[in-house]
Parts: C-alpha cells; sequence; structure tokens
C-alpha cells in the first residue's frame, strides 16, 4: 500500500482546493491555508491508524489493511470527525464540511487500491462489515514499499517506490493548486 508521503500529499491538495484563497497571490494563499492543508495531509493518513498495533508488536502489518480500510469506518470516522468539529465551532462545519472530511479519509482507500499490494492479505476490505470480500485495484500505478518492521523504512530498498510517490503526490498537489486557481479566477470561490 502507500506511504503516508502519497496520502498527506494527496490530502493536502484536496485541502488547499477545498479552503485556499486563489484571490492572494500564490505564496500569501498557501500561508494562508496552511492549518488546513497539514489538517487534510493528517486526515488522509488517518486509516493507517491501523499501524499502530503493529508497532507494540514489532510486525507493522499486524492489523493493517483491516477495518479501518472500509467505507464504513471512512463514513464513522468522517461523522465523528464532523460531529466532534460542528460542536466546536458550528458555523464553520456545516454540510459541505462533513462531505469534505469524507473525502479525505476515502481518498486514502482510493490511492491503496491504486498502489500495488505484496503482502497477504491482499486487497483491502472496502464493504467489510457487510461483505468479507476484499477488492484490489484493476491496476497497480504506484509500486509498494517495503515495511513489515521499522528498521525497513530507512531500508535503500525504497528509496524508489518513496521517490516514484513523492513524484505523483507533489503533481497531484500541484495540480490541486492550479486547478483551485484556475477556476476561481473565473467564479466565486467554492
Amino acid at each position: 500500500m502507500a506511504s503516508p508521503v502519497f496520502h498527506g500529499l494527496a490530502g493536502a491538495g484536496l485541502a488547499y482546493a477545498w479552503a485556499g484563497d486563489a484571490r492572494l497571490p500564490l505564496f500569501a494563499s498557501l500561508k494562508k491555508a496552511l492549518p488546513i492543508c497539514v489538517a487534510g495531509a493528517i486526515l488522509a493518513g488517518l486509516p493507517d491508524v491501523d499501524y499502530l498495533p503493529g508497532l507494540w508488536r514489532g510486525y507493522l502489518n499486524t492489523t493493517h489493511q483491516q477495518a479501518t480500510h472500509s467505507l464504513a469506518w471512512a463514513g464513522v470516522a468522517a461523522a465523528g470527525l464532523w460531529l466532534t468539529a460542528r460542536a466546536w465551532r458550528p458555523a464553520r462545519f456545516g454540510i459541505r464540511a462533513a462531505a469534505f472530511l469524507l473525502i479525505l479519509v476515502v481518498s486514502h482507500l482510493a490511492i491503496d487500491l491504486v498502489t500495488e499490494d505484496r503482502l497477504a492479505p491482499y486487497g483491502i476490505p472496502l464493504w467489510a462489515p457487510f461483505a468479507d470480500a476484499r477488492v484490489r485495484g484493476p491496476v497497480a500505478l504506484l509500486p509498494a514499499w517495503d515495511k513489515t518492521a521499522l528498521a525497513d523504512l530507512a531500508s535503500g530498498r525504497n528509496g524508489r517506490a518513496l521517490g516514484i510517490e513523492l513524484g505523483a503526490g507533489l503533481t497531484f498537489a500541484a495540480g490541486c493548486l492550479f486547478a483551485k486557481r484556475g477556476w476561481t479566477r473565473r467564479k466565486a470561490a467554492l
């Protein structure tokens, strides 16, 4: 599955597309949107919270690609985040914010579907808990990275995969940035 590099860059790009102020000059807009972009990067990686039990056991994939990689969990997580945020700031977290939180969490699943999967169980339980079938994407656009133990993360074998993810993630984030700046100049911001 993809690393936090690609998930984070995709989340940051989506967050800028949602909340960036393209009426400002580029660097001022990026500075103003930085907090929401950081939050977007973190939320896009949320399904990988299932790595935490593996940290204690010394094998990162112990519980990876389980319930947190399903649409049901994404919906519950997005709803929980939205309800918490709405209690904190009701005026800022309307229905659009709820939809956006769901998009951020589901983006993780979409990215994992197009990433090579070399470890069993193959695929993600997209329809859990309603079906046991695991889903794999029709094509692997991103290479897998070695992540069975913490020591693997610093391995040179991961350099190629992480380089590809960095390039693809920066391209995606830049596409979100330029799309937002392009459509905001033509009509009112989202």
